[in-house]
């Protein structure tokens, strides 16, 4: 299945969630391919374009970003 989700760095996790980003696409979530990465400028600071094999494992994913990042 194809996902998209909007991210949003939380307030003072600029260098945290880069880390963060760097190291999820260096080793992906098993069952989990990135296709695009985009950066982008207003509301949300950048958009992940991913492929997974279900829904539960970018539930179980997303949920380790929580510390650096909201999605929407």
């Amino acid at each position: 299945m194809l996902f998209i989700t909007s991210v949003r760095v939380n307030p003072g996790m600029v260098e945290d969630a880069r880390e963060f980003g760097d190291e999820l696409l260096k080793n992906p979530p098993t069952g989990v391919k990135f296709l695009q990465v985009y950066h982008t400028l207003g509301r949300y600071d950048a958009i992940w374009i991913y492929e997974a094999e279900d829904s539960q494992v970018i539930i179980d994913f997303l949920h380790r970003s929580r510390d650096v990042s909201t999605t929407g």
